[in-house]
């Protein structure tokens, strides 16, 4: 079995995969100050609960937080008994044609990869993170870059803490644009607002670069908007990590 680990700014992801099913997954906190011995005692509970102590004879990683490398090498290294492999540009076996190939994150890379493989291109894949990043996928499989915007709740968080009127609510989809009450107000503003946001985004892509561009919606926040816009056709959440299992997997291969 792989074990496979997408470190977020905000979240990490882990998952079990069987051959291509992804049979156990688990969403935590990203702690930079965790130690390599406390993300190994962690890691081995959660593959304890589940009876698959001893069953993972695979590390696959995509990290956003440089900090943690160490961390993540020498805590995962007692899991399979050998150093995790890390997906990055550098080892990517992915066409990364925009101008600073170096920065581009793991995680978009192994979208990248994940929706080529799972749906072919050209698509675009919107990830719902810390950041929402729209990643533009061509029809040979390359990453041809994309865009980036704050997370809504993010957003909401920055306006509420600096306005003294204005409090913290749930991001509901409200009944109409026209909010009678305070609450009512942010969540047409917020709410509404990134909707709009995002769906606005994606009529660019299409009229910069296909009409017909697939569009997929994966993270812990894309729920939400694959609901609510007509123009998301495909609903993926755990799509990074399918990227890190097929990585990993054709690597290995070779």
């Amino acid at each position: 079995m792989i074990l496979v680990c997408d470190v977020g700014n905000t979240q990490t992801v882990l998952g079990v995969f069987d051959g291509d099913d992804l049979t156990e997954h688990w969403r935590l906190s990203t702690d930079r100050n965790r130690t390599g011995d406390e993300f190994a005692i962690l890691v081995r509970s959660l593959l304890h609960d589940v009876g698959l102590d001893d069953d993972v004879s695979d590390v696959i990683v995509s990290s956003v937080v440089p900090s943690l490398r160490r961390t993540l090498r020498d805590g995962l290294s007692t899991v399979s008994g050998m150093a995790p492999r890390f997906l990055t540009p550098a080892t990517a076996a992915v066409r990364l044609d925009v101008s600073e190939p170096h920065a581009v994150g793991a995680d978009r890379i192994a979208n990248t990869i994940a929706a080529y493989a799972l749906y072919g291109g050209p698509c675009l894949v919107i990830d719902f993170g810390t950041a929402m990043n729209f990643d533009l996928i061509g029809a040979d499989g390359a990453f041809l870059g994309g865009a980036i915007a704050p997370e809504m709740q993010l957003a909401a968080t920055a306006l509420t803490e600096r306005a003294a009127q204005l409090h913290s609510i749930p991001l509901d989809v409200p009944p109409s644009v026209i909010g009678k009450t305070t609450a009512e107000n942010l969540q047409a503003g917020i709410v509404l607002g990134y909707l709009d946001l995002v769906d606005g985004l994606i009529r660019r892509f299409r009229a910069c670069f296909d009409e017909s561009l697939r569009v997929i919606a994966t993270g812990g926040k894309a729920r939400r908007f694959a609901e609510q816009l007509d123009a998301v056709d495909e609903y993926a959440p755990f799509l990074t990590l399918h990227g890190l299992r097929i990585w990993g997997r054709t690597t290995q291969e070779r």
